[in-house]
This record gives C-alpha cells, structure tokens and sequence, in this order.
C-alpha cells in the first residue's frame, strides 16, 4: 500500500536510509517503552535514549559511545572542580557544556594522528547532541546523587545501543521497508503498555521476599 509512495519518493531524491530511520522511529520507541515499563528500565526518560540511537547511526556505535562516556566524565570533573564557584546555574552550565564540547577536539586529533577516516568525518551535530545530554545528568546528579546518575546513564546508553543494533539490522530494516503496515503493530504495543498496570520486573525482583510470603 505503501510501497508506490516509497517509490515516489526516492525517485524525488529522498534518501532510502531517511525512510528506514522514519519507519525504524517508533520501533525504537516501543522498545523503550517496553523496557519502562514492563522491565522497570527508567534511563532518561524516552526523548534522550532515542535521540542519542539515532544520532550513533551517524557516528558509529563503538565512536558514539566513547564520546557518550566521555562528556560524562569531563562533565562530572567539572562540576566537582566548579562547586565552591560562585555562579548562577544557567552560566555554570554552559560552561560545562564548553568546556566538555572542546574536549571533542581530543576525539578528532586522535583521528589525524591514527589516520582513522571515521573519527575525522564525525558529524559535529551528532556529536553536540550527545554532549547536550550533560545538563540532563547534572542535573539528576545534584537532584539525586552522582549514583543514581549514572545508574541512569548506563540504562541510557544500554538503550541507545540496543535500538542501534535493532536500526541497522539489515534483515529487520528490509522487512519494515518491504512491509510498512508492520509499524501499526508497534503502535497497537505502545497503546497496549500504556494501559499496562502491573509490577514490572525490576520490582519482582526487589519485593520477591514478599511475594513468596503472601
């Protein structure tokens, strides 16, 4: 049904991967809902996990998530050494987020020196996005403990790299492209987890002392 408006479309130019990335989205969003709410995986909410998924497929899962662990790091150092510093939030803030977008010139110097085509063709914009998920983990830092942020950002990165492999999955890819209507499925388990009202696994396991007791 779908097929002619595919065809209509590559042959005005649209690039096939911008379909597969469109039709791939709310797969993606399924599973991290599913890992929500039936796993008890929070991560940083939905937007964050799917945003930094689909920015690896431009830089590369293995570049992606140095870069990932990277800005945490910097960041954390920074905000440790800027603690006793007497600014307000918004311009402690983006001097973090400064300080940690320079550290990329150390990630792309690396590249020169080894010669390593993929990290010299990073796209900057990816790599921005990433780093834009600091201020997120500032602030689940200063809200909740450094634990629990990282705690979060593991599960972030966990899914972000889940949903890379499922994307560029070439089978899978070819499947959703050759049979769009599949997509509604997604929908249809997205609408079937948000009326979901039981225990996720995560509290199985935690309360399973007393479930065993009752």
């Amino acid at each position: 049904m779908l097929q002619p408006l595919f065809d209509f479309l590559i042959q005005g130019g649209v690039p096939r991967e911008t379909l597969i990335v469109l039709l791939m989205f709310p797969i993606v969003a399924s599973l991290i809902v599913a890992a929500r709410q039936i796993v008890g995986i929070k991560a940083f909410g939905i937007y964050t996990p799917l945003i930094i998924t689909f920015a690896f497929l431009e830089i590369d899962i293995k570049y992606g998530s140095a870069i990932f662990v990277t800005s945490l790091i910097v960041a954390s150092v920074m905000r440790f050494m800027f603690q006793r510093l007497r600014m307000l939030y918004l311009p402690k803030m983006a001097l973090i987020l400064s300080i940690t977008a320079m550290t990329m010139f150390l990630i792309l110097i690396e590249g020169v020196l080894q010669d390593r085509t993929v990290l010299i063709d990073l796209s900057v914009y990816q790599m921005l996005i990433i780093i834009t998920m600091v201020e997120k983990f500032i602030n689940v830092q200063i809200e909740k403990g450094y634990r629990t942020a990282v705690i979060l950002a593991t599960e972030t990165l966990a899914l972000a790299t889940v949903g890379y492999y499922v994307i560029t999955n070439e089978w899978f890819q070819n499947l959703v492209f050759q049979t769009p209507l599949i997509i509604a499925v997604f929908f249809l388990v997205i609408i079937f987890l948000g009326r979901y009202e039981g225990l996720r696994l995560s509290e199985y396991i935690r309360f399973r002392k007393v479930i065993e007791n009752r």
